[in-house]
């Protein structure tokens, strides 16, 4: 196993010794989280730097893990001339996340693809990249108060489209199920630490209906949008009532609706896993989106399956840990594993189109 050096790099100091570290990724967020802990008496002065939303960068081993900011800086004084510090942060999509556009002059593009859409309000210097192939959008109408994020997230949604976090901060417009990790996590030998698998109905719903209005036309066609997605794994009657995120066409409500279902049918069953380490075989940092071949017999798990999260923890007492949570491919747009799994662990009404 890779024995990962945490480094935190703040105005050219490079400060390391954490007795804690935590770093979360997920396919459903656009920004990375992080926090750190160190508990020594010569960190005062070093640590000072970190005040005041400091911009900083987080290696493991000369991989970036996450560039950001600091959210968050509590120091504690103790007996024994004891000092806790602790900082947490997000990478450099936290600003999109809270903050309006304020510069662009009228909040409205046209004819433009989401990427496009989003370089050209993105103020906060973020940075936005797409690995899918993207369609133009007749128009996006931002609305004052709303966030960028907020703005961009309305529009994947239409398109069954992910908003990534990346470790450089940029946020990738994807996908899951376009790349993978190399080798395999299988019950009883090394990486694995402890696994579970958890299935859940709270998040289920019969009937996904999706409704909407178009801004322009007065037909009840136009005024009165309407389409319906069936679960049916359900077996029971809990319909679910969502209004488009602006205005789309009857397509996009479908695809609204599809995503919808396959999101909550996929997220319904998921399976957790400890590693002993942070990197796939090949040394590759765990990449949420990526698929991994999973094999746990015990459980009867045969297949590959999303990388839905993933969680860094290192600390003095623990030791280096990732924990990984794994969603069936089709429930983020991916196709149909075709694995030897027991039929629980799929979704029953096929892939996102």
């Amino acid at each position: 196993m890779i024995d990962e050096i945490v480094t935190l790099v703040v105005g050219g100091q490079r400060l390391s010794g954490f007795e804690e570290v935590n770093v979360t990724r997920s396919i459903d967020q656009a920004a990375i989280t992080f926090g750190l802990k160190a508990t020594n008496p010569a960190w005062h002065q070093d640590a000072w730097a970190l005040r005041l939303g400091a911009k900083v960068e987080l290696y493991s081993n000369g991989d970036l893990l996450c560039s950001g900011y600091i959210d968050s800086y509590e120091a504690d004084h103790g007996e024994g001339a004891t000092h806790e510090v602790r900082v947490s942060g997000r990478s450099k999509a936290a600003d999109a996340i809270d903050c309006p556009p304020a510069k662009h002059k009228t909040g409205r593009v046209e004819g433009k693809n989401l990427e496009e859409v989003a370089r050209e309000f993105d103020e906060f210097d973020v940075g936005y990249k797409a690995d899918v192939e993207l369609k133009p959008i007749p128009k996006v109408q931002r609305h004052p108060l709303e966030p960028l994020h907020q703005t961009l997230a309305r529009e994947a949604y239409k398109q069954g489209l992910l908003l990534v976090g990346q470790p450089d901060g940029s946020v990738l417009i994807t996908r899951a199920g376009t790349k993978r990790h190399t080798g395999a996590l299988v019950e009883g030998y090394s990486p694995i630490k402890r696994y579970g698998v958890k299935f859940s109905s709270e998040g289920k719903h019969s009937d996904i209906i999706v409704k909407g209005q178009r801004a322009l036309g007065t037909s009840p066609k136009d005024l009165r949008q309407e389409v319906k997605e069936y679960d049916p794994e359900v077996g029971r009657y809990r319909p679910l009532i969502i209004f488009l995120e602006g205005d789309g066409t009857e397509k996009e409500l479908k695809n609204r609706a599809q995503w919808e279902r396959l999101r909550r049918q996929g997220e319904g069953t998921s399976i957790t896993i400890t590693a002993s380490t942070w990197r796939d075989e090949s040394g590759l940092l765990w990449d949420p989106g990526r698929l991994m071949a999973i094999k746990l017999p015990s459980e009867r798990v045969d297949q590959d399956m999303t990388l839905s999260s993933v969680t860094f923890r290192q600390s003095v007492t623990g030791g280096t840990t990732a924990e990984l949570t794994f969603v069936d491919p089709r429930s983020h747009g991916g196709k149909d594993p075709k694995g030897k799994s027991d039929k629980a662990y799929g979704t029953k009404a096929g892939t996102f189109e």
